[in-house]
């Protein structure tokens, strides 16, 4: 069962999208990693760019074809706040080098 946390925060969504979120959380989507952990795939390599396997990490965050298609999500999530009582701040990588540590404002204190 997930916690009344979670389904407080996604009451609002659709049926399909909470079951999304819990199977990114979980690492029970369909990616490589995950389909080669249950027999059903030769490889965790990721086949689009083959730097490192397909885990949900590598798709959201490092494989160069994922962060420009979900970019705008990610920038969108950040700007309004949504799901920071769960996740808390989002570390975004610059977009020009993608370094998560350049994310912060310049006149950041500390």
């Amino acid at each position: 069962m997930p916690s009344k946390n979670f389904a407080g925060l996604t009451a609002k969504l659709r049926r399909r999208h909470a079951a999304l979120l819990i199977q990114f959380r979980t690492n029970h989507v369909p990616l490589q990693a995950y389909l080669m952990r249950i027999g059903k795939a030769d490889s965790a390599a990721c086949p689009t760019c083959g730097a490192a396997a397909e885990t949900v990490a590598h798709f959201l965050l490092a494989c160069p074809p994922s962060k420009e298609a979900i970019r705008p999500l990610f920038d969108y999530v950040h700007a309004t706040g949504r799901l920071r009582s769960s996740f808390g701040s989002l570390d975004l990588p610059d977009e020009e080098d993608g370094d998560a540590s350049n994310s912060g404002s310049d006149d950041e204190d500390g």
